[in-house]
């Protein structure tokens, strides 16, 4: 299907629905967990349930916010590094060894 755009407008980026769609979750979070605990302390008679609801929330929010950015790929951009395996059969002239297995310890004078 065909998306029609007004004149001045831009389509959406990709960037700014998951920003949308993080900032939606972690409010969303605060908002229902601190809702039932303002239930509770409405229903209860006390004062303390509002409070741990928030934070209960807030937890949630965050937790869920780095589960969906684990789960699409979005949780680490760097690139992972890999090395390649040594050929055994080649000889030393073509053998590299690992950067960090050929560091030495010296001692100064």
């Amino acid at each position: 299907m065909k998306q029609i755009l007004l004149p001045g407008k831009r389509p959406s980026s990709a960037g700014s629905n998951e920003g949308w769609a993080v900032i939606s979750t972690l409010i969303g979070g605060f908002v229902v967990w601190g809702g039932i605990g303002w239930l509770l302390d409405l229903w209860w008679g006390t004062r303390l349930m509002t409070p741990i609801g928030l934070m209960i929330g807030m937890a949630l929010g965050i937790y869920a916010v780095v589960a969906r950015a684990s789960a699409t790929g979005h949780a680490d951009p760097r690139p992972v590094k890999t090395t390649k395996p040594r050929d055994e059969t080649a000889g030393p002239a073509t053998q590299h060894a690992d950067p960090i297995s050929t560091r030495r310890e010296t001692e100064c004078p």
